[in-house]
């Protein structure tokens, strides 16, 4: 049996990103530096990767995974600040990531933010055609891919 894979890629201001599977690039959001993919069933993704130092949070002397945690606080605060309902799903201090979402009273925003070398990586999936453990797993994957 052979499988075939196929790698969308996404140039960013500070590198490519892989996604595996064929999606549909929609629009990137200029602040945010979020490219917005969707594929053939609907499932809508946004991936970045922006440098560590150009967020203000940033802290030179912390270690990755503390960054990748000054980011998701950093984060989940403005949307809390905005009356959006934030939770912490995962953290791996290991592989230096974390999964959290927030409602948009629509549909969950499961986020997977991580570090890969000098770069944050900001990835998103938004649908509910996947479950919530489906979401994990496909943000887990892709940020191995890209880390």
């Amino acid at each position: 049996m052979v499988f075939i894979i196929f790698l969308f890629g996404i140039k960013t201001k500070s590198g490519d990103i892989k996604v595996p599977g064929k999606w549909e690039q929609l629009n990137t959001e200029d602040d945010s530096g979020q490219t917005y993919l969707k594929n053939k069933d609907g499932v809508i993704i946004a991936v970045a990767q922006n440098p560590k130092k150009s967020y203000p949070f940033f802290k030179s002397n912390e270690s990755d995974f503390e960054n990748v945690k000054l980011f998701y606080v950093w984060d989940s605060n403005y949307y809390k600040e905005n009356n959006f309902k934030t939770e912490m799903i995962k953290e791996n201090a290991e592989v230096e990531y974390i999964i959290w979402k927030y409602n948009d009273n629509k549909l969950d925003n499961v986020f997977l933010f991580g570090s890969a070398k000098n770069n944050f990586l900001n990835l998103l999936v938004y649908t509910n055609n996947w479950s919530e453990d489906k979401k994990i797993i496909f943000l887990e994957n892709l940020y191995k891919l890209n880390k």
